[in-house]
């Protein structure tokens, strides 16, 4: 091989070392860039991403706040439910053991009378008797069954023989004079009152005593 083409072959081999060094840099270069546009297409995709999380997690939240208050506002309605029931039946109940009340009166001044009664001599007759003693007993049993329904409701007689004035449990019909006994002293009970549990079913109507002064 001459000199020449040796140098030719250098010279065309040099030219191809440049061709690739230039084609190299011209991949990186687009390499790079691709990179870089990619990189900068991620980010806009993360700051999106990350922009639908969070209002997401705030319409969640408002979610959430507006069930707890619906809750809240469920369990007041269902409170006040109950209440207005609870209120209902223990005006009902009270009605009722009223008229029981009322009911027990009749048959207790039923007894009296009877318990008064006294046949003339000149109609004592054992027919009478007889008929008299039953009506006392079927009476008696009437007004023990009454007791006994009463006290089953907690229903209590109010106390008031020899009792100071309670103007929330009684109310004085009648005015005594008696010196022997306090003034504001009951001293005789008209009509009894009941409690009921902890609440004044019916007032006592009772006569009070009053000292009077010269």
């Amino acid at each position: 091989m001459n000199e020449s083409t040796k140098q030719n072959l250098l010279a065309q081999f040099t030219e191809y070392l440049e061709k690739e060094q230039k084609d190299n840099k011209v991949t990186q270069q687009t390499d790079l860039f691709s990179l870089f546009s990619e990189l900068a297409a991620l980010r806009n995709e993360v700051k999106l991403e990350s922009r639908q999380v969070k209002n997401s997690l705030e319409l969640f939240k408002e979610t959430f706040t507006t069930m707890q208050d619906s809750h809240k506002q469920i369990k007041l309605e269902l409170e006040r439910c109950r209440e207005s029931q609870n209120i209902q039946h223990n005006e009902i109940i009270r009605k009722m053991l009223l008229e029981f009340v009322e009911i027990y009166d009749r048959i207790k001044a039923g007894m009296t009378v009877l318990d008064a009664y006294e046949p003339p001599t000149w109609y004592f007759r054992k027919q009478e008797i007889n008929l008299i003693n039953g009506l006392q007993e079927g009476q008696s049993m009437t007004l023990r069954r009454f007791e006994q329904v009463l006290k089953e409701y907690q229903v209590q007689p109010i106390k008031t023989l020899n009792q100071p004035l309670n103007p929330h449990r009684m109310q004085a019909i009648e005015i005594s004079h008696q010196p022997n006994v306090g003034n504001g002293v009951v001293t005789e009970e008209l009509r009894t009152g009941f409690m009921w549990k902890d609440e004044v079913l019916r007032t006592a109507e009772v006569k009070v005593n009053k000292i009077e002064t010269n």
